[in-house]
C-alpha cells in the first residue's frame, strides 16, 4: 500500500511566484528577440531601397555622360569631328568631378559623381565611370558603374 502523503498548502507556498518570475522572464526575452528582429528587417530593407536608389543614380550619370559624349543635336556642318567633340566632352567631365545633385521624386537625395577616361587605339574608347550615392551617413549606400563607349569616325 501506498501512504497518503498530502503535503500542507503551507509547505507550497511561494511555487507561483516562481513560475509567474520564470513566464514574465520568457516573455521578456521573446519580447527583447522579435524587437531584434523587427529591427534587423527594418534596417535592411532601407539600405536594399537606398542601394536601388542609388543604382539608378549612378546609371543617370552614366547616361549624362552619354550624352555628353555623343550629342544628338549637333551641327553636321561643324568644323569639329564628333572624335574631337567626344574627347573634349570627356576631358571637362573628368576635370569638373562635381557631383550630380538629383530633385526628382524617384532620386531626391541622391547623387552621381561622374568620370571618363579616353584609350587611344585604332578606334577611340571611353570609360565612363559613374558613382551614385544616396542615404545619411548611418544608411549611406554607394553603386559604382563602368561603362564602355566606342569612339565614332
Amino acid at each position: 500500500m501506498r501512504p497518503n502523503f498530502h503535503p500542507s498548502p503551507h509547505a507550497q507556498r511561494g511555487s507561483m511566484l516562481i513560475i509567474a518570475v520564470f513566464a514574465m522572464t520568457a516573455m521578456a526575452a521573446l519580447g527583447a528577440a522579435l524587437m531584434q528582429i523587427n529591427w534587423s528587417q527594418k534596417d535592411t530593407t532601407t539600405r536594399e531601397v537606398l542601394g536601388t536608389r542609388a543604382w539608378f543614380a549612378a546609371n543617370s550619370g552614366t547616361e549624362y555622360a552619354m550624352t555628353k559624349l555623343f550629342p544628338l543635336a549637333t551641327d553636321p556642318a561643324a568644323t569639329d569631328t564628333e572624335a574631337v567633340v567626344a574627347r573634349q566632352a570627356c576631358n571637362t567631365l573628368t576635370v569638373a568631378g562635381k557631383p550630380i545633385n538629383f530633385s526628382a521624386a524617384g532620386l531626391n537625395g541622391c547623387s552621381a559623381t561622374v568620370g571618363c577616361d579616353v584609350v587611344a587605339g585604332d578606334v577611340e574608347q571611353y570609360l565612363i565611370t559613374s558613382k551614385g550615392q544616396c542615404g545619411s551617413a548611418q544608411f549611406g549606400v554607394v553603386r559604382v558603374q563602368e561603362s564602355w563607349a566606342k569612339g565614332v569616325e
